[in-house]
């Protein structure tokens, strides 16, 4: 049921000229996320705010934990199955020592068993952020002249790479073009790389070209899969554009090289699509009005029969939202987008593919003040499931050294079984998906029970796949118990900020970070857990007379009942709890140092009977145990 679901070049290949021509051929992979980002000059208090969605499957798992220092490591891919075989697998071993940072994985069991599969957003201990990947695409005449390679860099390695090596932003994004250069990319891909002082839109354009934009303070960009978004940037500027050194060569080998009438070269025109499909279309169009950009039909885009975007004149990668003063709730809530109240509205359109879709499986975005430390300049927003029915929880990722383990269960304690049919449909002779009742009923009579663990991620798949399914009566009610949650978690959070900001000790910005972490996220449980039991009341009663209502809100919206966490963290000894932060060890080191450790208890223990830390009769008894064991095991 949890089969190995990723593709390699080859079959991404097939998937993206399918998705060119059909809406709903779109892949069971990254092929669907959405990348958004908001200049400080446009948001309410002067972040930048920028992150993902990322679609894969209708009930899919991921992991939150944080990635130990190590001495020196090599990585490894499983894009193309668990072996470790360098002429198929990307392979690269650290010049040195590595930084801890924060993960959001897939399971192990998702990639054939292969290792850390796909961490693909966190910050690390430097305050280097990296949200990756947003597939993307090349021609065919660009992917003939500088093909992908199977064993290039792809989405399972970007940001374990950057994250482990890079100290700023911009030498993640020297070191990934270096790699690329010397060993190619595996998939064509977009990828925010930031830090407390700048945001680069990295892009993987062909095997061995890349292109990287530093974002600028007064300008917005929405990204629904789209290689052929333009983009004015000046190549010979490296303040502001880094890139390949035959970038502009391999467009002229290909017999793609667009210059505008400036001489400028087009590099959307030069390397991507003409056509990316109605999905990716009717996409950007709904994030595009969602920032108030007053695009028409049959000017700025043309519907098809099913009123799907087919068209759009001039898609851009860069633009201009309607105001000046976006925030963060709003930045939020753009990467679950339906377009709401306009022609490409997915809730009155059950054809359209919209931004907020049932396959979305993960969100994140990350905030960044400006004049703060690179420690805590940076906090990741994190939502373990579709947008649209879930609360994003904050933490100061260059900090977190440890998570809640409850609520973030380790890929070996998840128990996966409650996550159903990963994909509620099947594919018909031409690829297309055909939603099957079945599926989906299996999936909300599991939906409909509990789920054994207190993770965050089962609590907002349940809620999700509810609320989805029974938009009509339960939507509206469930969108405003978490608007006004979140709204709450954002008010609080600016409290937590302030006495953050008066921490200077960084072991003690570390305890502090810990705990607000996993008191954010204990109460995100227990108000959407409770929420959740409410839901399944409500239909388990089959009283549809009136929709779903839920409790503990005023009737201006807000919550009845306040949240503790600010209060919880202006009580907190900081300084008590700093005697207890260590830094977190892989497993296995963690294995062979508690084996050390029973080493040296052995060998300070008296010697009797002439063996070393036991006597005899416990010698014969272990021995026993051991030979019962076996046996019990062959």
């Amino acid at each position: 049921m949890y089969g190995h679901h990723r593709f390699s070049e080859a079959a991404k290949a097939l998937i993206v000229a399918a998705t060119a021509t059909s809406l709903i051929a779109a892949p069971t992979t990254a092929l669907a996320c959405t990348q958004v980002y908001m200049g400080p000059e446009l948001t309410a208090t002067g972040e930048t705010i920028y992150g993902r969605s990322e679609d894969a499957a209708n009930r899919y798992l991921k992991e939150f934990g944080v990635q130990p220092r190590t001495d020196g490591k090599t990585y490894w891919s499983g894009e193309n199955g668990p072996d470790q075989d360098a002429t198929i697998n990307f392979t690269r071993t650290s010049p040195g020592a590595t930084y801890r940072y924060t993960f959001v994985r897939d399971l192990p069991e998702d990639w054939d068993g292969a290792e850390k599969p796909y961490s693909e957003a966190g910050t690390n201990e430097c305050g280097v952020s990296v949200d990756a990947t947003l597939t993307t695409a090349c021609n065919d005449a660009i992917a003939e002249a500088d093909p992908l390679l199977d064993n290039g860099i792809g989405e399972y390695n970007v940001t374990d790479v950057i994250l482990s090596e890079a100290s700023t932003a911009r030498e993640g994004v020297e070191l990934l073009g270096s790699i690329i250069d010397e060993q190619g990319s595996q998939d064509c891909n977009q990828i925010w790389i930031a830090d407390a002082n700048e945001v680069w839109n990295f892009q993987q354009l062909s095997g061995h070209q890349w292109i990287a934009v530093r974002m600028a303070a007064d300008t917005a960009s929405l990204n629904p899969n789209m290689s052929n978004l333009q983009f004015a940037v000046d190549l010979d500027d490296s303040e502001t554009c880094l890139h390949s050194a035959d970038l502009i060569a391999v467009a002229e080998k290909a017999g793609t090289l667009v210059k505008d009438d400036k001489g400028a070269v087009n590099v959307a025109k030069s390397y991507g699509l003409d056509d990316e499909g109605a999905g990716q279309d009717t996409r950007y169009v709904q994030g595009h009005k969602f920032f108030g950009q007053d695009l028409k039909a049959g000017t700025d885009y043309t519907l098809d029969e099913d009123g799907a975007v087919d068209t759009i004149a001039d898609p851009q990668l860069f633009f201009k939202p309607a105001r000046s003063d976006y925030s963060l709730f709003e930045m939020l809530r753009s990467v679950a987008a339906r377009g709401e109240g306009t022609d490409v509205d997915a809730n009155a359109n059950d054809k359209l593919y919209a931004i907020g879709n049932n396959r979305t499986v993960e969100c994140h975005i990350f905030e960044t003040r400006a004049g703060l430390d690179p420690d805590i300049a940076t906090v990741q927003w994190e939502a373990l499931s579709r947008g649209e029915f879930s609360v994003y929880v904050p933490g100061y990722s260059a900090l977190l050294t440890q998570v809640d383990p409850e609520l973030y269960p380790s890929h070996k304690d998840f128990d996966s079984a409650h996550v159903g049919n990963e994909n509620e449909f099947e594919r018909d002779d031409e690829g297309n998906r055909v939603y099957k009742d079945e599926l989906i009923a299996e999936n909300e009579a599991l939906a409909m029970q509990d789920s054994g663990s207190k993770s965050l991620a089962y609590l907002f798949m349940d809620l999700n796949t509810l609320s989805y399914n029974h938009r009509g009566d339960v939507a509206d009610g469930v969108h405003a118990y978490l608007d006004a949650l979140q709204k709450e978690i954002i008010s609080q959070q600016e409290q937590v900020d302030a006495k953050m900001q008066e921490i200077s000790d960084g072991t003690q910005r570390i305890a502090f970070a810990n705990e607000a972490h996993a008191e954010a996220s204990r109460e995100v449980y227990e108000r959407g857990n409770a929420l959740l039991g409410e839901v399944r009341s409500y239909l388990e009663a089959g009283d549809f007379s009136a929709p779903f209502a839920p409790s503990g809100l005023n009737e201006d919206g807000t919550l009845a009942e306040p949240l503790a966490y600010a209060d919880h963290m202006a009580e907190f000894d900081v300084e008590a709890a700093a005697a207890d932060v260590v830094e977190p060890v892989e497993e296995a080191e963690a294995e062979t140092e508690a084996e050390a450790e029973t080493e040296a208890e052995a060998e300070a223990a008296p010697e009797e009977g002439g063996i070393r830390g036991l006597d005899l009769f416990g010698f014969f008894a272990a021995f026993a145990a051991l030979i019962a064991f076996s046996k019990k095991n062959k």
